[in-house]
């Protein structure tokens, strides 16, 4: 089964505060809803289906129970020290009960499908089913995987009727940066767990070009350039290409948005 990207997470102090920022800055965002029982709500910029989640905590409680799960985005955030930034990637399948399966053939330890909503500003309700999955010692945490619900035409539809896509928006998502200090490593793991295309390696760093997205991994020495200086493993960057303007870097804690880099 081949598995398309879906979003990009970041972890904010505030979802609200990110989007009035990036709407004035013309990266359309909008108000996602309330994760009730994760104790969680978000914002989303889309960019057709792929898109980047602004997440952050309104529940103490309720985060915590959730952050005891093993390899959830809960779990990784808390095990961050609940460091803002990106932090995980999600890729989307339609056959989520026969991957789940695949992985447990392959020793991993496999939670999941679990049902999961959310309810939209609107009141109405989406649902959709997430995979975790993982192992003892990994350097950084495998994508999790979702299955929406509704199938990709009529998410769109829905999505672009809410106002969520603005389809006269130019700008797309064309690549997530990561660091790890081990990218060969890394990266050869992740192609077989996930039966991902063979790596691209390249001088700087090596990738993998998904049928919607690339994904590229540094090392220390050319992730250092890029990050400023951070060190921390896992998802840094992103990459937007929009034809109406020049090129731009938005900062944030441990996440950067490069636009026509």
């Amino acid at each position: 089964m081949t598995l398309v990207f879906d979003h990009l997470v970041h972890q904010v102090q505030s979802p609200e505060n990110i989007k009035d920022f990036l709407n004035k800055r013309n990266i359309h965002t909008v108000n996602g809803g309330q994760h009730t029982m994760w104790g969680t709500y978000n914002t989303l910029s889309y960019f057709g289906l792929t898109y980047i989640e602004q997440i952050a905590v309104y529940d103490r409680a309720l985060f915590e129970a959730a952050a005891k799960y093993p390899y959830t985005l809960h779990h990784t955030f808390k095990g961050n020290n609940e460091h803002y930034g990106f932090s995980r990637i999600a890729l989307r399948t339609t056959n989520i009960e026969e991957e789940a399966a695949r992985l447990r053939t392959l020793g991993l330890e496999v939670h999941g499908p679990d049902a999961c909503s959310r309810t939209r500003p609107d009141g109405s309700i989406v649902k959709w089913k997430l995979l975790h999955f993982g192992q003892p010692g990994q350097a950084i945490d495998f994508p999790f995987l979702i299955e929406w619900a509704d199938d990709d035409e009529e998410r769109f539809a829905q999505l672009e009727a809410s106002g969520a896509i603005k389809t006269a928006q130019p700008i797309t998502m064309e690549s997530v940066q990561f660091y790890i200090r081990d990218a060969k490593a890394t990266v050869q793991r992740w192609q077989e767990v996930l039966q991902l295309p063979e790596p691209d390696i390249q001088p700087q760093c090596i990738s993998i070009q998904l049928p919607n997205m690339r994904l590229n991994f540094y090392e220390e020495a050319e992730a250092t350039k890029m990050m400023l200086g951070r060190k921390s493993e896992g998802p840094f960057g992103v990459t937007l290409k929009d034809n109406e303007r020049t090129k731009e870097t938005l900062i944030f804690p441990a996440a950067f948005y490069w636009i026509n880099p």
